[in-house]
């Protein structure tokens, strides 16, 4: 696939391959690490953060960090990115539970007849 995209675009294999590398390591790096409620994969589609799986994963969070004993600098970094982790899904599900009063409000709006 690499060759007829360069030939196309008149630029090189390598070049294509690290702009089509570079793309899916930010996406991973997103979907690892992430810092929104959506995710959105051009050709495939947004994916959203479910309430009930991120309060899955922060409670796996919280009981990893609390079982973990930092007592060497590796340990101690590790426990960092836990802690990183943890506090960005508290931010997304705050950003959850957001979307999810915006969306009964507007159900309601539109259950009464009135228009958004």
């Amino acid at each position: 696939m690499y060759p007829e995209i360069a030939d196309e675009l008149e630029v090189s294999e390598e070049l294509i391959a690290d702009v089509v590398d570079f793309y899916w390591k930010e996406l991973k790096k997103e979907l690892e690490v992430p810092t929104h409620i959506s995710v959105t994969i051009e050709d495939f589609g947004t994916f959203e953060a479910r309430k009930k799986q991120v309060d899955y994963l922060i409670k796996k969070y919280e009981r990893v960090i609390r079982h973990m004993k930092p007592t060497t600098y590796n340990k101690h970094a590790l426990m960092s990115i836990n802690v990183s982790k943890l506090e960005n899904l508290k931010g997304i599900f705050k950003m959850c539970e957001e979307q999810e009063i915006k969306k009964k409000q507007i159900r309601e709006i539109q259950k009464n007849g009135k228009t958004v």
